[in-house]
């Protein structure tokens, strides 16, 4: 597209008159520069008018299968119960990627899930075995990192924070990973110069949690995430390789296209972990420092876009079936798992939306990590207070080797016990 041209649109996007931009400029130009709220309000409406033929030409055969199979969805839930329903619904998301990866031909989507089942069960077995001592030494400092971090006493909200912020500050930076062992991608961050991308942080802090409260039921999920960025939370990032995903720059526009796989198997990881409490199943990007919601089917962020006048949201496809059966490898368990997952979304939650975000927004986000970086402090410099001792002589501290701090941390740890 020409300078000229994005001009143009630029200027009807001021002016807010969206549908010119599709007249003058087609469904692409359309989709790119029309805010979410906007595109959101006219499908609404086109669905409930029926007009699904405008709903392809403008939107494009995707959105008007996600339209169709919402539709249907609803027409089951009505007649045979949300359950059924949602099986329903999964089983079409099977078909679906059945067909994209030209397998459809040779094999049906039961037998497509028994055999990425297989494999992936499979590579996790053997990783367990072959880097077991890296394991066991993994699960031994999260062990005792959970302690630590109970001891403090924090909210859910600072426990989620302090993770992610010590997740960044103990690791090299954002980088392919090497290991990238299935099962246990979270062992690429614990290497003495340890980096990975959004599946070894998301899987990190998945078992951080756990280790702190296994109540949380931390566990990982893949995403599909456009190229919109949100404000994240003060957490300082060291990102030595980008990608769409993760950059130093967010806000750009991104003009290429997505992969039609990554469509499908999504092109993100998060982290989903449960506060009971709330009756809420809150999603944490370890990657872009930020948290979200769950809810009926659909992963909205809850920290704002860039753009300061917009009041759009950020929202990610969540792509359960694909983390039950290709990432956690769970075999069929794992889907029935994520069926309940899904399914639970439909839940009330115990706030409001507006509580939610007064609770676990950005600015709650950020309080929570000053909180939690004050107390680090102030521990810190109680120990340091301790170590001193006083010489008789000139009145002034004496200066302590490196071998009486050990000695004396020792000792304090064997009167703790």
């Amino acid at each position: 597209m020409d300078k000229e041209s994005k001009e143009k649109i630029k200027l009807l996007k001021k002016q807010e008159k969206y549908n010119q931009i599709y007249l003058d400029y087609g469904a692409e130009a359309y989709q790119k520069y029309t805010p979410s709220k906007v595109k959101k309000a006219e499908l609404k409406k086109l669905k409930k008018e029926g007009r699904y033929e405008d709903i392809y030409n403008k939107y494009g055969p995707a959105e008007h299968e996600k339209i169709l199979v919402k539709a249907m969805y609803e027409e089951i839930k009505e007649a045979k119960g949300p359950l059924k329903a949602i099986l329903w619904n999964i089983g079409k998301k099977l078909k679906i990627a059945t067909a994209y990866t030209a397998l459809i031909a040779a094999t049906s989507a039961t037998t497509l899930t028994g055999m990425a089942m297989s494999d992936a069960e499979k590579n996790i077995k053997n990783n367990a075995i072959e880097y077991a001592a890296d394991i066991e030494q993994y699960n031994n400092k999260i062990n005792k990192y959970a302690n630590e971090i109970n001891e403090m006493n924090l909210t859910d909200v600072q426990v989620f924070m302090k993770v992610m912020d010590d997740m960044w500050g103990s690791i090299k930076g954002y980088k392919t990973p090497e290991l990238n062992l299935s099962g246990f991608y979270e062992l690429d961050l614990a290497t003495e110069e340890g980096y990975g991308v959004c599946r070894n942080m998301a899987s990190d802090v998945a078992k951080k949690l756990n280790a702190i409260n296994p109540e949380y039921n931390a566990r990982v999920i893949p995403v599909g995430m456009g190229d919109t960025y949100y404000q994240i939370a003060n957490i300082t990032r060291t990102v030595l390789q980008e990608n769409e995903t993760v950059s130093e720059h967010e806000g750009e526009e991104n003009e290429s296209s997505p992969d039609i796989l990554a469509k499908i198997f999504g092109n993100h990881m998060v982290t989903l972990v449960d506060v009971k409490e709330d009756n809420l199943t809150l999603v944490l990007d370890p990657t872009n420092p930020g948290i979200g919601i769950y809810k009926d089917g659909d992963i909205i962020m809850l920290n704002p876009v860039h753009d300061a006048s917009s009041n759009e949201k950020i929202e990610y496809e969540a792509k359960e079936y694909t983390s039950a059966v290709i990432i956690r490898g769970e075999g069929m368990q794992g889907v029935v798992d994520t069926i309940k997952d899904y399914f639970s979304t439909y839940e009330d939650a115990n706030l409001t939306f507006e509580q939610i975000e007064e609770k676990y927004g950005l600015e709650a986000q950020n309080t929570a990590l000053d909180e939690v970086r004050e107390m680090s402090k102030t521990e810190q410099e109680k120990f340091v207070d301790s170590l001193k001792v006083g010489d008789t002589e000139k009145g002034e501290p004496k200066s302590i080797n490196e071998n009486e701090v050990i000695m004396h941390q020792r000792e304090s740890n064997e009167q703790e016990r």
